[in-house]
Parts: structure tokens; C-alpha cells; sequence
């Protein structure tokens, strides 16, 4: 989309600085999610399924908002956002995921409590490491790996004596309590046999009673701050480039990402911090309403900017294009969304996996035919025409997922006994991995935006070792702030250093980068499924170094040659951030068969690094073949 700016200087708006706290925000809370999802795992007594619809809703949100804009222009043949201007497109989104904020705290604070004995129906059905917790935190009732196994914990305080030592429980537990001082707390395992009893026995002795949140309440109101957040970044990125000289626009782009991986880093250290305070170690109990601490945060954080925005003059674009209506290609974003309807429909039916991966083949199938028609004619396809940019489509729905998913079940694996260590890492232990694989993106990213700058090739050598290192310091400076131990993060740096080869490797062009790093990526997941301990998390974790760098690379490959269609290109491309809602949930889902567990099931990261590997040689020859120079294709970065 051609673009004119109002400015005639040089110099960046001083706005620029503002919407730059957006960009901070969006990745801020899109990273705190891999910290709340094995909280809420707990809290709400959820699967590995379940727990990945925190993502399912956040992701979707960027989904629906670009769908909701792209027909409402189709519609009227005009471009809605920009007919209202970019500055009113970000107050709108600012306020929207100010609402979703205001919302999230009544939700939060809204339960419902039971007696224990109510909730034997649900315990007995209960998926591997499921569990369930009493109101005052003190019982944990746990589902094994073993057939019709269960595990019975007793938090180690001064109210321990009283179960561990119950004659009625010891019953029905012939091996009694075995204390656990790395959780610290009392456990003891028994059969389904004696389920029952047990929680009888909870009712009767100590009237136990189990409290429920509303989580879909919850997930309501983390769908409408994404909303806010849709609107956000489509009006962002481009509101960016009029901030000051176009032709720096691309340097305004990349330090806004840089920032935007800062907020990624810090993030889940900032929210742990919230939920779990300085605790080090130990299975954590706390409230998770403490949580609104953040949304009241955020709240005044975006009301402020929503009106700095409102009051500043800013520049505005001056594009007065049409719309081009495309019907074909609106068909084929319709089956998509049909697609999410159907898995929409297996939620509400509680048969999620199945319609789950329904809609991703489904989804996949569309883009495939897509490719193939508009081959054979051309007419009505838009930018869908072009086998670049539908390929490209589902190459950027699939990075967004694999993104997401390694990310958001690497709570789950590392709580997993005997993969980085015996019993399995507590709750508060998550943070310094989960900033790790986030403060990877941010490696990656302020790596890869060192090419934007005008210094010599020696200088620039020099600094695609340094600044990887430099970014490496601000995470484990984090950390040591937050008061976590460091030292077992010392040996990432040999995958840094592989990240490094890979970017000379890579001579800064985007499909020789984006093959690279899709093949350490499948090699970095092959790793780590066919070992443990610390190798095994390091492998997955530097999953987040491959994808850092494959946005700019896949975006840009996409969209070359597209000429007049490169803005309805761009909107299809954003459309397809869907992927970070529909792949975690179908990862999360082959962990809850006991048969895979949540270690084989980040067997999905390598099959999604593989296509992008895929993508990278096949795109090369797509736009050789129509003369395009596809090693000197550009992008902004995301």
C-alpha cells in the first residue's frame, strides 16, 4: 500500500516513543501467557488441552479482528482503518483492550465452591497429571502415568500432621507419605480403588472443599484485550512508517520489534513475580487473583496512551486507494473461518482434538486448492494468485504456532518428572526457562536487525557476535534481579553460538535464512525429543532462537512481486497469526494421551520447522521462475 507522509523532516515524531510502549505491551502479555497457562493448569484443574486455550483465545482475537476488517471493507469497497486513520485505530484498539482488562478482574475473582465429594465424578476422569486442589490449598488430589493411579499431596506446613498421620487415609494408602522437600510436601500414591474413601474421608475429617473459577469467563476477557491488540498492530506498523522520514521507517520498525522482545522477556519473570512473589523453589500455592494486579497495570498504562494519542497532532496517510474486492480469494478466507467455527464446535461438544486437527487439515486444504486454482485462472484471486503468497500464508500460520507451542507446553514439560529433573520443576521454578525461550526472540531479533544499519561489513561481523551476547546479559540480568539462580543458564550460550554460524551461514538472505534455520530448528526439536535433562530443555528452548528471525524472512519472500495487491497480501498474512491459536491446543492434546505424554508430543515443532524449511526452497523457485530476485526481498520484521 503506497504511503505519503504529512511530515517533511527528518527527525522521528516524538509520538513515535509513545506507540513504541504499545509494541512493548503486545509482546509483554502475548509471553506472560506461557507463565499463566500452567498456573491456571492447576488452579482450574485443567488438561494440557484445556490449559492451551489461554492461547486459543488470545491468538484468535488477531484472527477475527482482521476478518472482522477485511469484509466490513470488502463490503463497502473502501479500506476501513484507513478511512478512520491510523492514530484513530489504535485509540479504538487501545480502549477495547482496556475494556478487556476491566473485564478480567471481575472474572477472576469470580468462583463457585463445592464439597470435595461433589467432585469425585471429574477426579475419576481425570487425564495423566491432571490434578485438582482444595480452597485452603493444603490437599492435592493428582492423576498418574500409571493405569487408575493417583497421587495424594499434603503441602509441608504445620497443618500436615493432621492427614499424614489420619488412620482413615493411611487405610486406604498401604505405602503411607513419602516426604517430597524439593515441593515441599507430604505424598503418597494409591489406587482408583480407593478414591473414594479418600475423598470421603476429606469431607468427613476436615470438610474439604474445592473452589472453581470461571475460566471461560477468563478466556472471554483475554479474547477482547487481544481484540484491542488486533486493531493495535494492523494500524501500528504502518502509523510507524509516518512517524517521521519514510525512508527510516524500517529502523523505526525494527526498534519497535527490539522493544517488543523485550517486553517477551520480561514478562514472564514480571508475572511470576506477581503470582509467586521472590519464592525460589517449592510447589507454590497462591491466588490467582493476584493476577489483577497486572490488568489494573495495564488499564492505566492504556488509557494513558489512548490519550497522549488522542491529544498530539500526528501525521495521517493520505492514501485514498479503493478497496479491490477479490471474491474468489474472500471465498477462500471464508472457508478458513468456517474452519474455526467447526473447532469452535468441537469445544462446545468436548471433542476438541479430533475437530481440532480437522480445521488445521481443513485449513491447510483450502490454502493447497487455493494455490492450485488460482494457477489455472487467475481472475477474482487478488493477491491470492500469486503461489508465493498462499504458501506463504500457511507458512506464517504454521510459525506463529510453532512459536507459540514450544513456548506454552514447556511449563508442562519441565514440571514433568524425570525430564530436567527427578520429581518434576514446581510452578515457581518455570520462570527463568519460560524468559529464556522468550529472551531467544530477542536475541535473534536484535541480531537480525544490525543489517538495517548503515556500518561497514567488518563492524557489522563484529556485531552479529557481540549483540547476540549483549541481549544474552539482559535476560540473565533479569533474572538475577527477580533473584533466580543463573548458573544453570550458562550453557545456552553454546546454542547462541550456533545461532551465530547460522546468520553468517544465512549472508543475511531470506530464504537462504529461512531454510537454515528451519533445519537447526528441526534438528534443535529431534534433540531434545530423544533426550532429558538439561540438553533436552536447552534443545527446545533454543527453538526460540530459529523462529526469531523467520517473520521478516517469510513475510518478505511472501509478498514479493505482488505489486497493487501487496496491501490485500499483507492483511491475508496477518489473518494467518491463527496458527498460534489452533496448533498449541493440538500439541497439548496428544500430551493428554498417556501413550505420547507432553515430551513425544513436541514431536508437532518439528514437523511445523519442516515445512518452513520446506517453504524457504520451494518459494525460491516460485519467484525465480517469475524473475524476481527472491535473496534480495526486505521486510520490516514483526
Amino acid at each position: 500500500m503506497a504511503q505519503q507522509s504529512k511530515q517533511n523532516g527528518q527527525s522521528t515524531h516524538p509520538s513515535f516513543f509513545v506507540l513504541i510502549l504499545v509494541f512493548f505491551f503486545w509482546g509483554f502479555l502475548a509471553a506472560s501467557n506461557s507463565i499463566f497457562i500452567p498456573f491456571c493448569k492447576s488452579h482450574f484443574n485443567l488438561t494440557q488441552l484445556e490449559s492451551q486455550l489461554i492461547d486459543f483465545s488470545f491468538y484468535s482475537a488477531y484472527f477475527i479482528g482482521s476478518l472482522i476488517l477485511y469484509l466490513a471493507s470488502a463490503a463497502r469497497k473502501v479500506d476501513i482503518l484507513n478511512k478512520i486513520g491510523y492514530k484513530k485505530g489504535i485509540i479504538y484498539g487501545l480502549l477495547i483492550s482496556v475494556l478487556g482488562s476491566a473485564i478480567m478482574i471481575p472474572c477472576v475473582n469470580k468462583e463457585k465452591i463445592v464439597p470435595i465429594t461433589e467432585t469425585l465424578q471429574d477426579i475419576s476422569s481425570f487425564q495423566v497429571e491432571q490434578q485438582l486442589q482444595t480452597s485452603d490449598r493444603q490437599v492435592k488430589i493428582r492423576r498418574e502415568k500409571q493405569a487408575d493411579t493417583y497421587s495424594l499431596l499434603i503441602s509441608d506446613n504445620e497443618s500436615a500432621a493432621k492427614y499424614i498421620s489420619n488412620p482413615q487415609l493411611l487405610a486406604a494408602i498401604p505405602a503411607g507419605f513419602q516426604q517430597d522437600t524439593e515441593h515441599k510436601q507430604y505424598a503418597a500414591t494409591f489406587t482408583k480403588a480407593s478414591l473414594e474413601k479418600i475423598i470421603t474421608v476429606l469431607d468427613s475429617e476436615y470438610k474439604q472443599t474445592v473452589t472453581f473459577g470461571y475460566f471461560a469467563l477468563i478466556l472471554m476477557a483475554l479474547f477482547i484485550v487481544a481484540l484491542g491488540f488486533s486493531l493495535q498492530q494492523t494500524a501500528a506498523n504502518p502509523f510507524a512508517i509516518l512517524l517521521g522520514d519514510p525512508a527510516k521507517g524500517t529502523n523505526r520498525l525494527n526498534l519497535a520489534g527490539g522493544i517488543n522482545s523485550f517486553g517477551t522477556t520480561i514478562g514472564p519473570i514480571i508475572v511470576s513475580m506477581l503470582l509467586f512473589g521472590n519464592i525460589k523453589g517449592g510447589d507454590v500455592s497462591t491466588d490467582i487473583s493476584k493476577i489483577n494486579t497486572l490488568y489494573f497495570l495495564l488499564i492505566g498504562l492504556f488509557l494513558v496512551a489512548a490519550a497522549i494519542f488522542a491529544f498530539v497532532k500526528m501525521p495521517e496517510s493520505q492514501d485514498n486507494a479503493g478497496f479491490e474486492t477479490s471474491p474468489k480469494a474472500t471465498k477462500s478466507i471464508l472457508g478458513i473461518s468456517f474452519m474455526f467455527v467447526l473447532i469452535l464446535l468441537g469445544l462446545i461438544l468436548k471433542i476438541e482434538l479430533p475437530l481440532f486437527i480437522t480445521g488445521i487439515v481443513g485449513i491447510i486444504g483450502i490454502l493447497l486448492y487455493t494455490k492450485s486454482a488460482s494457477a489455472a485462472n487467475s481472475e477474482g484471486w487478488g493477491a491470492m494468485r500469486y503461489p508465493q503468497l498462499t504458501l506463504g500464508m500457511l507458512a506464517i500460520f504454521i510459525y506463529v504456532g510453532v512459536e507459540v507451542t514450544l513456548a506454552s507446553n514447556l511449563g508442562a514439560l519441565l514440571k514433568h518428572p524425570g525430564f530436567l529433573t527427578a520429581k518434576g520443576l514446581a510452578e515457581s521454578e518455570l520462570d527463568p526457562y519460560v524468559s529464556l525461550f522468550w529472551g531467544s526472540m530477542m536475541i535473534g531479533r536484535w541480531t537480525g536487525a544490525i543489517s538495517v544499519f548503515n556500518v561497514s561489513k567488518g563492524v557489522r561481523k563484529l556485531l552479529c557476535i557481540i549483540v547476540p551476547f549483549i541481549a544474552y546479559g539482559v535476560i540473565l540480568g533479569a533474572n538475577i534481579i527477580k533473584g533466580n539462580n543463573v548458573t544453570e543458564l550458562y550453557p545456552y550460550a553454546i546454542c547462541i553460538a550456533i545461532q551465530i554460524i547460522g546468520f553468517f551461514a544465512s549472508q543475511d538472505k531470506p530464504a537462504k535464512t529461512l531454510m537454515i534455520f528451519g533445519l537447526l530448528g528441526v534438528g534443535s526439536v529431534l534433540i531434545g525429543l530423544f533426550t532429558s535433562g538439561a540438553l533436552a530443555t536447552f534443545a527446545f528452548i533454543s527453538g526460540g532462537l530459529f523462529c526469531s528471525i523467520m517473520w521478516p524472512s517469510i513475510f518478505a519472500l511472501s509478498i514479493a512481486g505482488l505489486g497493487k495487491y501487496t496491501g490485500q497480501g499483507s492483511a491475508f498474512l496477518v489473518m494467518m497469526i491463527l496458527g498460534g491459536s489452533l496448533i498449541p491446543p493440538v500439541q497439548g492434546g496428544l500430551a493428554d494421551i498417556p501413550s505420547i505424554g507432553i515430551h513425544a508430543s513436541y514431536i508437532i515443532p518439528a514437523f511445523c520447522f519442516a515445512y518452513l524449511a520446506f517453504f524457504a526452497f520451494s518459494v525460491k523457485n516460485i519467484l525465480k521462475s517469475q524473475g524476481i530476485d527472491y535473496e534480495s526481498a526486505t521486510s520490516g520484521g514483526h
